[in-house]
Formats: C-alpha cells, sequence, structure tokens
C-alpha cells in the first residue's frame, strides 16, 4: 500500500495543523476502550503486549529529546502525556483482569532499554532492533 504523506499533523481530534512538519494517521493516536478490553479479557488471557509507545513508568521518563520538536509542535509534548496516560489505564486494565502479562515491546524513542517492571519485561526497542517471541 502507497501512503501520501503531506505536511500537516491531525491531533487527536482531528484537526489538521497545516504548520506542523509531521505527519500522522488521523486515528494514531490510542484510546482506552473498555468495552473491547472487556470483550478480550473475555475470551483471551494477554502474556505480551506490543504497542509503538509505552506506560508512562518506563523509560523515556525525560522529554529532553522531544524539545526541539516541541519548538515545531505546540501539542507535542501534550500529545505525548496523553497517549503515555492512556497506555497506563490500558495497562492498569489488563493488570487488573488478571492477564498474565510477561513482555511488553516498544518503540517509540529508537533506543534500546529492558527492564522488569511488577513482574513484566518492558523492551523499549531501537530502530532495526528484533526480538524473538516464544
Amino acid at each position: 500500500m502507497l501512503y501520501h504523506f503531506q505536511t500537516y499533523r491531525l491531533a487527536a481530534d482531528s484537526r489538521p495543523h497545516s504548520a506542523q512538519t509531521a505527519c500522522y494517521w488521523a486515528d494514531e493516536m490510542p484510546r482506552f476502550d473498555e468495552e473491547t478490553l472487556a470483550e478480550i479479557s473475555a475470551n483471551y488471557k494477554v502474556d505480551t503486549v506490543v504497542t509503538h509507545t509505552a506506560p508512562s513508568f518506563c523509560e523515556l521518563i525525560t522529554k529532553d529529546g522531544l524539545m526541539g520538536w516541541a519548538t515545531r509542535d505546540a501539542a507535542l509534548l501534550e500529545d505525548c502525556k496523553r497517549e503515555r496516560a492512556i497506555l497506563d489505564q490500558i495497562f492498569d486494565s489488563l493488570s487488573e483482569a488478571g492477564h498474565p502479562i510477561t513482555h511488553w515491546y516498544y518503540g517509540h524513542f529508537h533506543q534500546s532499554w529492558n527492564s522488569t517492571i511488577n513482574g513484566v519485561l518492558f523492551s523499549m526497542l531501537d530502530i532495526m532492533e528484533f526480538k524473538e517471541i516464544r
């Protein structure tokens, strides 16, 4: 599939910001959907999660690397904070539902980092870094 990228950014409310240089799909922002998570919980046990970014308690914690981008996108820092809070909700919901989560993979920050938090191995993957899931 060929994607035609334009020089605008879509915010969480799908308003185009034509002065921006970053490109996003309209539905890129993660969302917390209790109904879908309840359906998943009723039918499956989740042991591995793969997302673009991570809950707020995982690296990268600082936003230093975003500051240059934030000068071109006034909503960027708040968008990052909001999307990580949504992943906090997803993590909490899965945990409270008793899912046996052992691994969570994400890559947004283009660095390598691994740490076990509350019994879950969180792995931030760098560009071209792979993990084998067994």
